[in-house]
């Protein structure tokens, strides 16, 4: 019995030396050998994609930190706005307090002086802050700084001016804080 296998084994070799590449039925395939050569031009650009979107990805990470600088630099700069926007009802508050103390009790000066000089106290408390009044005497009509509140017809003023303020503005840096509510000529 170990001759009959033997000649098994000798009959398969003897099979593949005269069809190598054949199995029985089946046919193999020549290996087809890759040269590194080939890849090189998928290698160049994938390296080129990525090298892409590294720099596009740097790019944005740059323009993020700008802005998130840029915001800080807000947040430190206009940070008080909200409580400087609420702050001004006391300088309100003051101003008609003048008015009608000035309405009331003309004869009064040393009251109405002590109310003046708190108004200057506060305005300069203000201003050391950054907050600056509008101006609207003998100004054009802007709205990006005045709202009109109404509009009166004079001959002796041009269309568009500011002909009296209402309630007073204020900037904080370049930002309008409160706009001036006016009346303009029309």
């Amino acid at each position: 019995m170990n001759e009959g296998k033997q000649n098994e084994f000798s009959r398969h070799d003897e099979i593949e030396k005269e069809a190598p590449g054949q199995v029985g039925n089946e046919e193999m395939l020549p290996e087809v050998e890759r040269q590194p050569e080939d890849d090189l031009p998928d290698f160049k650009t994938q390296a080129e994609e990525f090298k892409d979107k590294y720099l596009r990805a740097h790019a944005e990470m740059d323009n993020m930190k700008k802005r998130m600088e840029r915001d800080r630099k807000d947040i430190i700069k206009y940070g008080t706005e909200r409580l400087l926007r609420d702050l001004l009802l006391v300088y309100d508050a003051i101003e008609k307090s003048i008015a009608m103390a000035l309405e009331m009790h003309p004869d009064d000066e040393d009251f109405i002086k002590g109310l003046r000089m708190t108004e200057k106290l506060f305005l300069e408390t203000l201003k050391k802050n950054s907050v600056e009044p509008i101006e609207t005497e003998n100004m054009p009509f802007d709205p990006n700084y005045h709202e009109a509140m109404m509009q009166v017809t004079r001959p002796d003023i041009v269309k568009g001016m500011v002909v009296n303020e209402i309630e007073k503005g204020f900037l904080l840096h370049d930002r309008v804080l409160r706009p001036s509510k006016v009346t303009v000529s029309g």
